[in-house]
């Protein structure tokens, strides 16, 4: 069994399940949908069946405008995640926390210099189509 995913000469994508599939569509659709719980109305995520503060299978989901700022980051200048990200080198990968859901998000940063980069500094969500199932939320430097 392979045990570091990291060799691969591709890289990995998500695989919807039943429980992120609404999210996982809406990016499809260039949409950042967020569940809310109905009965504490604290946003999850990932996307969970019960919320993890009051345990409600009650959610609907809310469209999340996208903004938000880093709360940390790292630049990669190696191939660590494999070497399907030779290309992208250097590339950044961030917590972003949503301002209006207060959501953490772990995501990459597009199309920035890596030194332009810094906690607290503002960004916003971006779509990135992979291929007919997938497309990445991902972020840009505002």
């Amino acid at each position: 069994m392979e045990m570091w995913k990291c060799h691969l000469e591709y890289k990995q994508l998500p695989v919807p399940d039943e429980d992120s599939l609404v999210f996982w569509e809406g990016c499809r659709r260039q949409r950042f949908l967020m569940q809310q719980c109905d009965v504490c109305w604290r946003f999850r995520f990932p996307p969970s069946p019960f919320c993890r503060h009051c345990l409600s299978a009650l959610a609907t989901w809310r469209q999340e405008p996208g903004r938000g700022e880093v709360v940390t980051f790292c630049v990669y200048h190696a191939e660590l995640a494999g070497p399907a990200w030779r290309d992208e080198l250097p590339y950044v990968v961030a917590v972003i926390r949503l301002e209006y859901s207060g959501v953490n998000i772990l995501s990459q940063l597009l199309g920035e210099a890596v030194d332009r980069v810094h906690i607290g500094r503002a960004v916003q969500v971006v779509f990135a189509h992979v291929n007919e199932q997938i497309t990445l939320p991902k972020f840009t430097l505002l």
